[in-house]
């Protein structure tokens, strides 16, 4: 028996949840909330999909670097796609045969954008 199978859910900090809910919506399309939180999935909803919810706080504290990469099948299609939304985004980068990309959130939280063979 695994005890610990996958992640189920990372949870973001934001300082004004209204705007970071549309952002997030645009970038990420799927919602559901209970007032506390909102989560948002992906286009697959597959049962085993790690979710991510945004919550409200004061203050974000900055951790120095990418709290968590999202996992995409095309790279340069995702980076170009987050600028048409006006999302900052860095140089595409590569390593290894991962290629990878920052960007960021209305409150300066970086995820990272990440693809590899599967």
């Amino acid at each position: 028996m695994t005890l610990v199978k996958r992640i189920d859910t990372v949870f973001v900090p934001v300082t004004d949840l209204e705007r970071s809910e549309k952002w997030y919506l645009d970038v990420l399309t799927f919602r559901s909330a209970d007032g506390n939180y909102i989560g948002f999935s992906f286009k697959d909803r597959h049962p085993l999909q790690t979710g991510l919810c945004i919550y409200k706080t004061d203050k974000i504290e900055r951790l120095g670097h990418v709290a968590f990469n999202f996992f995409t099948e095309d790279a340069d299609g995702y980076h170009r796609f987050l600028p048409e939304r006006k999302v900052k985004v860095t140089e595409i980068h590569e390593e290894g045969g991962t290629r990878f990309f920052e960007f960021f959130d209305p409150d300066g939280n970086e995820p990272s954008a990440v693809t590899f063979p599967e």
